[in-house]
């Protein structure tokens, strides 16, 4: 279906509440607002040609922006040094690189400190870049998570793809999300603890952690879509995330790691009963390790998967529906 005829369906749907007073009205009246409706129409197909033309020049400049991204990440890993205006004091460090970096910008952040929990820090340590990747055939994105060999997993790349499609209105829609599993070593993953009973063997159970991110995401059908808020919030919260990462950290980068980039609170509400990675598994057990970080704002309210706070693309995200 073209541009053209899209639209125009979409247009020929839209119904007055009030009927009987379009009805009512005089036939000449009745004629001009045909006639609106017909501009509406033709306004229509020019902003799908507007979005469409964004698009394309989006995906120009990211691939622009690239290399810029490219010589960051060999700052950070200390695989490119920089002149330093002190020589004696660069020599005197045995630093390499600038550690911490990712670790540091994620969790200045409020959103995304929200799922770290102190358990997550010593592995994010390892977090040498974060790729962000628009999806040319669709509006969804890609992430990579790239690690350092480290004693908690053998992955080297950790990725968390969010397949956005074009729903039958034209609406964007939240398709499908896909996250990497990931290969732990023995006794260390984060997400897991192990959970002792005096009527059973200890057993393994989930615990809050940022790795929870890429665990697999269970679509729901209609009929769940309907029937659960809560399956769609959790997806809107993941979407935010993976939304916040793709268009505001990875491309500021630096400027979260200094904390001089700043999120609008307003946009943010508080509620201290909402922990979207909580899990109902959790143990009594008094590990302060095991909690979410404190916040430094509340979660984005829910339904809606509106531009996260701090993000300064004018990409707008799907909504969060299931095809």
């Amino acid at each position: 279906m073209s541009a053209v005829e899209d639209v125009t369906k979409k247009t020929g749907e839209l119904v007055i509440e009030d009927v009987e007073a379009e009805v009512a009205l005089p036939p000449a009246v009745a004629a001009r607002v045909a006639h609106l409706k017909t501009l509406q129409e033709q306004q229509a197909v020019i902003e799908a040609q507007f979005e469409e033309e964004r698009r394309l020049l989006e995906l120009k400049y990211e691939k622009l922006y690239q290399p810029l991204y490219d010589e960051r990440a060999l700052v950070v890993t200390g695989e490119k040094e920089v002149a330093s205006a002190d020589e004696k004091a660069k020599e005197a460090e045995p630093s390499v690189g600038i550690p911490k970096f990712w670790v540091k910008a994620l969790m200045n952040h409020p959103m995304v400190e929200q799922m770290i929990t102190d358990r997550d820090i010593p592995a994010l340590e390892f977090l040498k870049n974060v790729k962000s990747e628009s999806l040319t055939e669709t509006n969804g994105f890609r992430l990579e998570f790239h690690f350092a060999p480290n004693e908690f997993f053998t992955n080297d790349v950790l990725t968390k793809v969010y397949d956005v499609a074009e729903g039958p209105s034209g609406d964007a829609m939240l398709k499908n999300i896909v996250g990497t599993p990931i290969n732990w070593n023995e006794g260390k993953n984060c997400a897991r603890r192990r959970r002792r009973s005096s009527r059973r063997p200890r057993t393994a159970a989930r615990r809050a952690s940022f790795f929870q991110f890429f665990s697999p995401v269970e679509m729901p059908t209609e009929d769940e879509e309907e029937e659960s808020d809560e399956i769609m919030h959790q997806l809107d919260t993941d979407f935010q995330i993976g939304f916040t990462i793709h268009e505001t950290i990875v491309p500021q980068a630096v400027l979260w790691f200094t904390g001089e980039a700043e999120v609008d609170e307003s946009d943010y509400e508080d509620d201290e009963d909402d922990e979207d990675y909580d899990d109902e598994d959790l143990s009594d057990d008094d590990d302060d390790d095991d909690e979410p970080r404190a916040k430094k704002g509340g979660k984005k309210a829910f339904p809606g998967l509106e531009k996260p706070a701090g993000a300064e693309s004018t990409e707008k995200p799907p909504e969060c529906k299931n095809q």
